[in-house]
């Protein structure tokens, strides 16, 4: 098994491609939108530019607009430089004025950017809702790729191996003669020998924008002996809620299926399952019914009927031939990071036990997964899955499974570009503890070591390869933003001294420094020494920039976005960390606060 545990079978209930709660139930959305964009833009940010939120209301930008326009509007300025200067930031700041409040323009900028300002659409009626717009411009979209989608062929390769590597283990006292036969670790690796052998590869191409068609040839050899099927799947999608996909084999034995998920709402869903394994008897169902009972967290029910008769029809099978029915109640949960829990009964005839697997990352972005099961008429059972990136196009995966009573089965997986190889290996007919020992330890010392001294170094050097990179790159466009940023901030100076004395004299906020830049370099009292040479600044001041933000003795900064998008800002580091560290006076009370690049600040806060 791929991927063991009750959180898989969760997973693996959904249609395959659906838009459904493949995970805990969430608001459906398009793929389109799932794209990561550049890590360096040199686009400005029109919420950062105005320092607001992203859900900031339309009373919001106009407060802010005329606050920046009182300081920047060029009939305001002393002399013709500052008022070039001053037109030029203004002219930015209408720019993203007029878009934020115009609703057709912001829900496009906020769904594809500056880049989607750039595309010329074919808008229909304006008295759209903003979901409305969404799903409009996504089908736009759509149809602007559709030639392409059906053109592509989506390859997928499938490869196991099963090893016996039983006898490597063996002591000497299993043999006649202990002597005659070598027992050297070369000798003993030479026992292993294949066994089972599984080929499936599949292609899958699109008829039109909600509906895929997939084939998948299948081949089985053991023992000098196989088979070989080919089977067909459908996929259609009704609506951004309801997905169904249906398949069937060519060949005997014909399995029909179908199977598909339909959200009710952004907290619950029901899934269904029917297979048809034979003619003599009604197909077995599935139905599952979930709901989000916490923020992370999705309950959910599912039943299975197993081999049912209607009157007549079934009565025809061989007792053996039937398969009891199922009731199964659990809880899944799944972090942003990847890791979460599942719980999960089953009650039924020889199938009623309990199960849970648990997730974690753990350094070198590996996810770890550990699991259990107990089952009535069962052993206990459990497994350890380890998987990883190797490369940016390469998974690897090490799954671990042992019964008491029963074996130990490692699994070696490899994945890339969609072609997959597993190998999984047999160790061991009985839970033996030397061999459960060793297929533990030596993976995660081995791991260990290639993470410290392989993995580790090669990360941090082709980090440091990056960034150095980025800088190279980036020289020209970084001096034109300091440049940009210093004579943004000589245009602040005055408006910003008289509100700085004003707040001095109420005993309000006043920003005594304020400082941005790499976030390596800051220490609970003050800054590292750069290692840079003395022209490249690494850590910038930017108190009156932030002064300028100060409305009525509070201070908000909205968090989601770099800060080097605030106006009299400027990115001194692309690519790195980055940290703002602001200290001020409030009621005469020195405060100071720290912020990660990316996180909201508030000033002043509240004292402990």
């Amino acid at each position: 098994m791929d991927d063991p545990g009750p959180s898989s079978n969760y997973f693996r209930s959904f249609a395959a491609t659906a838009d459904g709660p493949v995970r805990p139930p969430s608001p459906p959305h398009s793929p389109l939108l799932t794209a990561s964009a550049p890590s360096q833009s040199t686009d400005r940010d029109l919420y950062g530019l105005l320092n607001l939120p992203r859900d900031a209301s339309d009373s919001h930008i106009r407060e802010r607009y005329r606050t920046l326009a009182s300081t920047f509007h060029p009939d305001r300025q002393r002399n013709d430089h500052d008022r070039f200067i001053a037109h030029q930031q203004f002219t930015e700041i209408q720019r993203a004025y007029e878009i934020l409040l115009d609703p057709t323009k912001r829900t496009i900028y906020d769904l594809f950017g500056e880049e989607g300002l750039k595309t010329s659409w074919e808008l229909g009626p304006r008295n759209k809702s903003p979901e409305e717009m969404k799903r409009f411009f996504v089908s736009q979209v759509y149809e602007k790729r559709s030639m392409e989608a059906e053109a592509l062929v989506k390859s997928k390769g499938d490869m196991e191996v099963v090893l016996d590597a039983r006898a490597v283990f063996l002591s000497k006292k299993f043999f006649k003669d202990p002597d005659v036969i070598s027992h050297d670790p070369i000798s003993r690796l030479m026992r292993i020998r294949p066994g089972r052998m599984v080929m499936k590869h599949s292609f899958e191409s699109a008829l039109s924008p909600n509906t895929q068609l997939v084939f998948e040839g299948q081949a089985l050899a053991r023992n000098g002996r196989g088979g070989a099927n080919l089977l067909g799947t459908i996929r259609h999608q009704f609506s951004p809620r309801f997905w169904v996909e249906a398949s069937t084999s060519a060949l005997q034995p014909r399995v029909g299926r179908v199977k598909g998920t339909f959200t009710v709402d952004e907290d619950q869903y029901v899934s269904f399952n029917a297979v048809q394994q034979t003619l003599g008897a009604p197909p077995q169902l599935g139905l599952t019914y979930g709901r989000r009972i916490y923020a992370n967290t999705t309950g959910f029910i599912a039943y299975e009927t197993g081999t049912y008769t209607l009157g007549p029809w079934g009565q025809s099978l061989p007792p053996t031939s039937f398969a009891p029915s199922s009731l199964s109640v659990g809880a899944t949960t799944t972090q942003r990071d990847g890791s979460g829990w599942t719980v999960q009964t089953t009650a039924g005839l020889g199938a009623s036990r309990l199960a849970a697997d648990w997730s974690t990352k753990i350094p070198g972005g590996v996810k770890l997964k550990f699991g259990a099961e107990v089952g009535l008429l069962s052993n206990v059972a459990g497994f350890i899955n380890a998987e990883g990136r190797l490369t940016d196009n390469v998974r690897a995966g090490l799954i671990l499974q042992c019964e008491v009573g029963g074996g130990i089965i490692m699994k070696l997986k490899f994945n890339r570009l969609g072609q997959r190889i597993s190998l999984p290996i047999l160790l061991s007919e009985r839970l033996d503890p030397k061999i459960l020992l060793f297929s533990t330890i030596i993976p995660v010392i081995s791991y260990a070591g290639v993470y410290r001294y392989v993995l580790l170094p090669n990360k941090k050097r082709k980090l440091r390869d990056r960034i150095k990179e980025l800088r190279e790159e980036n020289r020209e466009f970084i001096l034109q933003k300091r440049s940009e940023a210093l004579e943004v901030v000589s245009l602040m100076e005055r408006s910003v001294q008289s509100k700085m004395n004003a707040e001095r004299e109420r005993n309000g906020l006043v920003i005594i420094s304020a400082h941005y830049g790499l976030a390596s370099l800051f220490t609970p009292r003050g800054f590292k020494a750069s290692e840079k040479e003395e022209h490249e600044e690494e850590i910038i001041d930017v108190t009156i920039p932030v002064q300028a933000l100060v409305q009525d003795g509070r201070l908000y900064i909205p968090g989601g976005k770099g800060k080097f998008n605030i106006l009299g800002f400027w990115d001194p580091c692309i690519g790195e960390q980055k940290k703002l560290r602001v200290r001020y006076l409030f009621r005469n009370k020195l405060h100071e606060v720290t912020v990660d690049d990316v996180g909201a600040l508030r000033a002043p806060v509240k004292s402990k």
